[in-house]
Order: C-alpha cells, then sequence, then structure tokens
C-alpha cells in the first residue's frame, strides 16, 4: 500500500512539472548561463538574487514580447530591429510608431524646439550663436505664454537681461546679458565703445573728430581720439595692420621723421615692445602670455607644428608627427560611430558606447547597433534566438522568469 502511495506522489510531481516551460526553452541560470541575460528574483522577496543558495534555482525563458517603452517600428530609411525602438526617448517615434516631435519653421519663429521626453514631445527654449547679428542668443519664456514661444532674448532683453525680470535701469541697455557697457565704455548707436580711442565718439557719444588742416605727412600717422581729446597724432592702422612708433619721432612737435615704422610687435626686432630683440634660438612666440622671446614649446615640452605647440604623443590632429591627423572615415563624422584618438602616439579607434565593427570592415566603421541588433546582442557574435521570435533589448537577449512549477 505505502508503495503504492509513493507511485501516486511520484505521478502528480511530473504532471505538476509539466506544467511550466517547456524543455526546449527553459534554462537553468543557477547552473549554466548562456551570455549573460538579465537577472531574475523573486517578486515577493526584496533580497531574493540568483547567488543565493537558499532560494533555489531560478528559471529563466525565451522572452518574445516587446517590455515597454520598447517597440517594433518600421522604417524605410534605417535598418529595424524587433523591439528596437524606445517609444519614451526616440524623437522621430515618440509614444508611438511614427509620432516624429516637430522642428519646423513655425516653432522656430517661436524659438522652439522639441523632443522626446517620456513618450511625450516636450517643447523647450534653444540657445545659439546667430550669424545674422554675430552675437549670442538665449531665448527664454518668461511670461509663461506658450502663444508666443520664448519670447525674450536673455542676451539683451532689457526688461529680461540676463535672467527673467531683471530689469535694467531706464536709458540703460542689456549687453550680453548684463546691464550697461563695462567700465570705461560707452554705449552709443547700438554699441559699447572706448570714449578714450573712438575717433566718432571721441568723450562722449557722437563726438566726430574732424581731421586737422595743418596735419603733418608723415607715413603710418593719422590724426583722432587720442585720451578722450581729438586732433592728436596716432598711428594708423591699415587693412588690419597696427602700426608702432618705435623710435620716438611722431609726437615730438616736428613734421619729419619716419612716422610710425614698424607694422608689427611680433618680429625678432620687436618682440611684444619696441626694441624688445630675442636672440639666438628663441623665437617671438605667444604661447598664451602675449608675444615674448623664447624657444617655441620648449617650456610646455612639446613640439611646434605650425603656429602652435603640439602633444605629438596626444595630440589627434597631429598624432607621433606634425601633420598627421587621426581622421575617420565618411563625410560628415558627426554621424559615425566611432571616435578617433591619439594614445602614445598612434592612432586609436575606437567604437562608440552600444556599437560595434561586427564585419570587421574599417571602411564602415562601427556599422552595428550592439543595442537590437538579434546577431549582435550587447557583444559581436552574441545571437538571439530569431527563429523563436527572441529580440535583442538594450544589449540583452529578451528573457523573462518562468512560470512557478516544480521541474525534474
Amino acid at each position: 500500500m505505502k508503495r503504492l502511495l509513493w507511485i501516486v506522489g511520484m505521478l502528480l510531481v511530473a504532471v505538476a512539472g509539466s506544467a511550466s516551460c517547456s524543455a526546449a526553452e527553459r534554462v537553468d541560470l543557477a547552473a549554466a548561463p548562456p551570455p549573460p541575460p538579465p537577472a531574475f528574483t523573486d517578486p515577493g522577496r526584496a533580497d531574493a538574487s540568483v547567488d543565493d543558495a537558499s532560494s533555489g534555482p531560478i528559471l529563466a525563458c525565451i522572452a518574445t514580447e516587446c517590455p515597454s517603452p520598447f517597440a517594433t517600428c518600421i522604417s524605410r530609411t534605417e535598418p529595424s530591429f524587433k523591439c528596437g525602438i524606445n517609444l519614451a526617448v526616440d524623437s522621430k517615434n515618440c509614444g508611438q510608431c511614427g509620432n516624429e516631435c516637430p522642428n519646423d519653421l513655425n516653432l522656430m519663429e517661436l524659438k522652439l524646439t522639441s523632443r522626446c521626453v517620456d513618450g511625450a514631445c516636450a517643447y523647450q527654449c534653444y540657445k545659439h550663436y546667430s550669424g545674422i547679428s554675430e552675437v549670442f542668443e538665449d531665448w527664454t519664456d518668461c511670461n509663461g505664454l506658450i502663444e508666443d514661444g520664448c519670447e525674450a532674448n536673455l542676451t539683451n532683453d532689457a526688461e529680461h537681461c540676463g535672467v527673467c525680470g531683471n530689469a535694467c535701469p531706464p536709458g540703460v541697455q542689456c549687453m550680453n546679458g548684463r546691464c550697461g557697457c563695462p567700465t570705461g565704455r560707452l554705449f552709443c548707436n547700438g554699441a559699447c565703445v572706448d570714449p578714450d580711442w573712438d575717433d566718432f565718439n571721441c568723450g562722449a557719444c557722437g563726438n566726430a573728430c574732424e581731421y586737422p588742416a595743418d596735419a603733418c605727412d608723415q607715413p603710418q600717422v593719422t590724426y583722432g581720439c587720442v585720451l578722450g581729446q581729438c586732433g592728436k597724432k596716432k598711428c594708423a592702422v591699415e587693412n588690419n595692420v597696427q602700426f608702432y612708433d618705435c623710435n620716438q619721432d611722431v609726437f615730438a612737435n616736428t613734421c619729419t621723421g619716419d612716422g610710425c615704422e614698424v607694422d608689427s610687435l611680433r618680429s625678432e626686432q620687436n618682440c611684444g615692445t619696441c626694441g624688445n630683440a630675442c636672440t639666438g634660438d628663441e623665437r617671438c612666440v605667444n604661447e598664451g602670455n602675449g608675444f615674448e622671446c623664447a624657444i617655441p614649446c620648449e617650456r610646455s615640452g612639446k613640439s611646434q607644428c605650425g603656429s602652435r605647440c603640439a602633444d605629438l604623443l596626444n595630440d589627434v590632429d597631429n598624432c607621433g608627427t606634425c601633420g598627421h591627423a587621426c581622421r575617420l572615415p565618411g563625410a560628415d563624422e558627426s554621424e559615425l560611430k566611432e571616435t578617433a584618438s591619439c594614445k602614445e602616439g598612434l592612432c586609436v579607434y575606437e567604437c562608440q558606447p552600444g556599437f560595434g565593427d561586427c564585419n570587421g570592415d574599417p571602411a564602415d566603421g562601427c556599422e552595428t547597433d550592439l543595442r537590437a541588433h538579434p546577431n549582435h546582442c550587447g557583444a559581436c557574435g552574441v545571437t538571439c534566438d530569431v527563429a523563436a521570435g527572441q529580440p535583442c533589448v538594450e544589449g540583452k537577449c529578451l528573457m523573462r522568469e518562468c512560470d512557478a512549477g516544480v521541474t525534474n
């Protein structure tokens, strides 16, 4: 009789075990894990873990349904993988496939852009350098009305200078996010000027200097505003070249002499100041402290490459030798999935996180998206069970915890 009960009990155990995953899709993670899937824990125990021997083996089965917020979106221009789109952050598929967050001319007129945040398109003000006005523009929504977008430019808005609500005093302009011009400058005709040297605003706005009738005719010498007074001699600027009077014959009460005879304080004869001559192997260089006599790049331990000092061990534009730049294939490097660097004088090319060079062809760089490719999931060659419909999600073949039950 006892033997009959034992046999019936074993049959019940076998029947209960058949209710869980099939042997073909079940993996005992505690015994022999495959390429690492996500770790699963008992939802009833906050402190449970795969390594906790007291909890027993935890079984994982192949999963085929996309977990939220991932989805399968078909694209005509980009590779499409099962569960390859994160609907929470993808601006071309925000919240659902095909829902692209707008960035059109209407938004640009309102100084707005949009991006996908938690599955919804969110608007935001933009900051950029304007090539037209040649100033940095920092647009912000100060009135809280979406109808007029980001209406305040904190760079030059006198009512919102630097921050919303910071109003400049009456008659004071907002310049680069600050009320008024820097100390010693005047705001004249929309710009900050130096009244000590400005020939059109000498000493005060609008005070333009006239050329004197009895002016001397000396080379590279002109007349204008000097220390806030008009009609004074000064060295001219011609074709963006500042001239200098190093022999001091211009400002004497005479019309003789060679005028402003030096066209640069960057030469070995006049380096930084008049009369400062370089000797030996010194050159007139500017390494951050203004022009001075020094052996080029010697103090920094670098090498001179053209007009600048370069670290040949780490400089990506001068790697190992001057002019040897580490360059990636492709016309638009902003779209590449790899980075170039110079290490110990050698060019090194590395894939950005989430991408890999799985075909071994340097011509197309890191062509494989390891985050979603089912045949290269997390690393080149790591293959998910594509036939069973198992996707690659964030670099891991999707798994789920098996149904509870007794197994053999």
